[in-house]
């Protein structure tokens, strides 16, 4: 046979550059590969999948929500007539200490709308909490494979209630003790400097994580000589500060030490748990929040994938150990932490006078603390957690998402009978039908807020009475006291006596007595599940 004929050049040219592309590719991709940008990449998608079901309705399904909305547009519109905030209320910005959170979403509502403003920051605290898990892991020398795992747990019930200062509060204080693990090895005055205002931030957050990060600091500190400890705990100092300053004046900080101290002896006691009960609510505590069946199902495989890191993870800790004693030393010490809230969650009270819940807290830090201080394992078993965890993280997010959007539906014409009362007015709300079929817990007990957030004016029930809200009541004009637990008793609301200093009332369900007060009131809305009325007389 004769020799083949040569491929033109034009020909060969074009295979060259295709073959120098290919090999351009692969070495891209193995840089990739190298720098970890593969699973990080697949990690920062997750993370954002995990924000999603909090943008698919304008009402969200978390408990306090309207009342975080409503001070959030307090403090931003304190002066704009149109809303006729200086007539009600007097600002008291320094009687909370959840002054961090309120102050970056004002800050944020000069971009947004109230409502977007404050989802932005939930979203982002929430999204920080399993970096901040994967920062502490990396801190101590492993590769934050606890992060993975902290994504079946963001649909907790502290979310679902609201509290999104203890939810911003956790991530801040995972990226605090990141922070002093860095600075444990390296003094370096621009991370001393992160640290302490991240520490600041976060006790102006809330107190518990601080707490944690405070003691986690410490033990991170401690050594030799005295000198250098005292260095490495001295960013704390700022945050130390506000907190005897806070302790010291606030009405709050001084119910928060009486807690924290029993109080025994003094007219109002706290209220603990059995173990039995504590043990029982556990569940309650972490994912069950949707169907709690299934939730406490999830919990129970989240905890069965978590023992076989712990397990698999304790194989390798004499090889972890020889490799970075320093990382194996500090882990030690850090594991002080997930007991002591193990130990509160089941210890400390369940609530006292107005602070509620407090024990329940620490669950969900005990876990993800321990999920921070997993140390590195073997690819094979890490990428067997992995895939566990996106499992688990998949099935809970997507039952998140379909509650959320059912609940969007279930609000019904909410806006309708708000848009139906004129602005900067006062306006109770009566709650009769405050629970909803897609998610636990009472969703709707706190919807009037939403009129003082769109609105304006003064509403009842409000957290404007309470030693942590950051603006109070004006007392030539304030509405009158109402009894514990007055939101949850709407039935037991007298409209002529109760109600005479609102000029509309805001209805979900019933209407109860205030549909025979013909004398007083005239109805002026009315829809499947909302009415309102107005005070004639």
């Amino acid at each position: 046979m004769g020799a083949s004929k040569p491929a033109p050049v034009a020909t060969r040219i074009e295979r060259g550059r295709a073959n120098r592309d290919r090999g351009v590719l692969s070495e891209f991709v193995r840089g990739l590969k190298a720098r970890g940008w593969g699973e990080r990449g697949l990690f920062l998608v997750a993370v954002c999948c995990s924000v999603i079901p909090l943008w698919l309705t304008p009402y969200p399904p978390l408990q306090d929500l309207p009342q975080h909305l409503a001070a959030i547009r307090v403090l931003h519109s304190y002066d704009d007539p149109a809303y006729g905030f200086a007539q009600f209320f007097e600002l008291h910005p320094f009687r909370t200490q959840y002054l961090a959170y309120y102050f970056v979403a004002d800050l944020l509502s000069h971009l947004f709308d109230v409502r977007v403003a404050n989802l932005v920051l939930l979203s982002t605290a929430i999204a920080a909490i399993p970096y901040g898990v994967r920062a502490v892991a990396r801190g101590l020398g492993a590769d934050g494979l606890g992060a993975w795992l902290a994504l079946p747990l963001t649909y907790n019930a502290h979310l679902i209630l609201g509290f999104f200062n203890f939810i911003a509060g956790i991530s801040l204080s995972l990226f605090g003790l990141a922070l002093a693990l860095s600075l444990r090895r390296r003094m370096q005055r621009r991370t001393a400097v992160t640290f302490a205002v991240v520490a600041a931030l976060c006790f102006l957050t809330h107190v518990v994580p601080f707490a944690f990060l405070a003691l986690g600091s410490v033990l991170i500190a401690l050594g030799r000589p005295v000198r250098v400890v005292v260095m490495r705990a001295l960013p704390l100092a700022p945050a130390g500060v506000l907190a005897i300053a806070w302790f010291s004046v606030s009405p709050a900080g001084q119910a928060t030490l009486a807690a924290a101290g029993g109080a025994e002896g003094r007219a109002v006691q706290p209220v603990h748990r059995s173990f039995d009960v504590a043990l029982a609510e556990l569940p309650d505590w972490m994912t069950a929040v949707f169907d709690p069946a299934r939730d406490t199902r999830l919990l129970w495989a989240w905890a069965l994938v978590l023992v076989m890191a712990v397990a698999l993870s304790g194989l390798r800790r004499l090889r972890v150990a020889a490799e970075d004693p320093l990382a194996a030393r500090l882990r030690r010490r850090l594991l002080l932490l997930p007991l002591l809230a193990v130990l509160a969650y089941f210890a400390a009270p369940s609530s006292y006078a107005w602070i509620w819940p407090i024990a329940p807290r620490f669950a969900l830090l005990a876990a993800l603390l321990t999920l921070a201080l997993l140390p590195r394992l073997v690819r094979p078993v890490a990428g067997g957690i992995v895939l566990l965890s996106l499992a688990l993280f998949a099935a809970h997010a997507l039952r998140a998402g379909r509650a959320f959007a059912g609940f969007g539906r279930e609000v019904g014409r909410l806006d309708d009978a708000i848009g139906s009362i004129p602005p900067g007015r006062r306006v109770a709300g009566l709650i009769f039908d405050r629970g909803s079929r897609h998610v636990r817990f009472s969703p709707f007990i706190h919807a009037v807020a939403y009129y003082q957030q769109r609105r304006g004016g003064a509403v009842m029930f409000t957290f404007a009475d309470f030693p942590q809200s950051p603006f109070v009541f004006r007392p030539g004009n304030r509405p009158p006291r109402v009894r514990p637990r007055w939101e949850w008793l709407p039935g037991r609301v007298n409209p002529a006596r109760d109600l005479a200093y609102y000029d509309y009332v805001l209805v979900r369900g019933g209407p109860g007595r205030i549909a025979r007060q013909k004398k007083h009131y005239t109805r002026t809305f009315r829809s499947r599940r909302w009415s309102v009325w107005k005070r004639t007389r």
